[in-house]
């Protein structure tokens, strides 16, 4: 399971003075960077080297973030947050399976009635890929494709292959890397500024609740792709 590098996003959000056909240049440059870490099997040596301890640490790094930011989300609405805690629990000890999507419904429902959903803003229309050409500069392939390079091997590649570890899978790291990178440069003219492997998201895919046989958990990241397909089309609304 891929997904869109959350940090990457963020080094993006602060960047500024940099046309947008110089940053899809430095979003190929990004992908090529990360086929040759991919290919040139450095990044997997890397991996091969840090405990599963360590490893497993760094994936529970990123996973901490989102619950304090929900813990300090209860100042601001404290209903909402308990409801759907107490959903979450509830759901973890009756249904399982049917958790995440059981606290997304009760999170739904809670903001409906207090009158927190404004669907009258919504316009309803699809969108659709736009290409823009690439320009290649040297200060955005310095200021933007090396530390978009380095934040999503080291905070969303390294948590990816240890949740995947830490699941017991023996993934091909080298050829997972590879393939997103690949990604990257194909689609880095529609926008895509770098892929990655998931890790929060992937580990729900991993777990016991996607399938019962470890073998055929895959198909939950075949049907998370379907979905991000159609969120993406979804995004003009």
């Amino acid at each position: 399971l891929t997904a869109w590098s959350t940090p990457g996003a963020a080094l993006l959000a602060g960047t500024s003075g940099v046309a947008m056909g110089e940053a899809v240049g430095a979003f190929i440059a990004c992908g090529v960077l990360i086929v040759a870490a991919g290919v040139t099997r450095g990044f997997e040596r890397v991996m091969d080297r840090i405990p599963q301890a360590i490893a497993a640490a760094l994936l529970a790094g990123v996973l901490a973030k989102f619950g304090i930011d929900a813990v300090g989300a209860t100042q601001s609405a404290p209903l909402l947050v308990l409801v759907m805690a107490l959903a979450f629990l509830c759901g973890r000890r009756w249904w399982p399976r049917y958790a995440v999507p059981g606290v997304l419904v009760v999170g739904i429902v809670v903001a409906a009635l207090q009158g927190r959903l404004s669907w009258g803003a919504v316009e309803a229309s699809v969108a659709m890929p736009v290409w823009t050409t690439p320009l290649f500069t040297w200060g955005a392939f310095v200021g933007i494709a090396v530390p978009l390079f380095v934040v999503t091997m080291a905070s969303q590649n390294l948590p990816g292959v240890a949740a995947q570890r830490a699941a017991g899978y023996a993934t091909p790291v080298s050829h997972s890397i590879t393939a997103t990178g690949a990604a990257t440069v194909l689609l880095a003219p529609f926008g895509g500024y770098a892929f990655n492997l998931a890790a929060i998201t992937a580990a729900i895919a991993m777990s016991p609740e996607a399938h019962a046989d470890p073998a055929k958990r895959y198909t939950a990241a075949v049907m998370a792709g379907v979905f991000y397909l159609a969120i993406g089309l979804a995004g003009g609304a």
